[in-house]
């Protein structure tokens, strides 16, 4: 039968692999919680939807075939692109990004979750909240996308959409 010294020396555990031990344990909980969103890549777009064609003058491209299937139940025919920008998540601050006429903040919360507060933006540069949103993490690390809608409210029957999507 083994002693205890002899058994100890066989696992490679003393006062100094105890606290080894105790180290990696405390470091292996946390280090999902600080990498939450940290490897999070984010595409926030601003699409417009209309019947009709884009506007000459301007150069929209038209919202991407995964991005067209998401908003397949909605009745318009084209979507355009209006702003489109990619951001790696900080899941320490808070992260404001602009898209033409509106702002999108975003904040990781502690249950998993990416807070975005809708902002409209009028031409003083003047930011008005719209609309509070809460969309889990895990959801759009697995290509979920959080879609925020509304109507146009200068041209009627059109309508606008800020697409949030995690990127590979």
């Amino acid at each position: 039968m083994l002693s205890v010294a002899v058994l100890m020396k066989l696992l490679w555990i003393n006062r100094l692999g105890y606290l080894r031990l105790g180290c990696l344990l405390v470091l292996g909980t946390l280090m999902p919680l600080a990498s939450v969103a940290a490897d999070l890549k984010l595409r926030l777009e601003l699409a417009w939807g209309t019947d009709g064609t884009a506007p000459e003058g301007k150069s929209l491209k038209e919202l991407d075939t995964k991005g067209r299937e998401k908003l397949r139940h909605f009745r318009w025919k084209n979507y355009w692109v209006v702003k489109s920008t990619q951001i790696d998540l900080d899941a320490k601050v808070s992260q404001k990004v602009p898209l033409d006429r509106c702002q999108v903040d975003l904040k990781t919360t502690a249950d998993g979750h990416l807070e975005v507060r809708l902002h409209s933006v009028n031409d003083a540069k003047e930011a008005k909240l719209v609309k509070t949103l809460q969309h889990s993490l895990d959801a759009l690390k697995r290509g979920e996308f959080l879609i925020i809608a509304g109507d146009d409210k200068e041209k009627w029957n059109d309508a606008w959409f800020v697409i949030i999507r995690g990127e590979p």
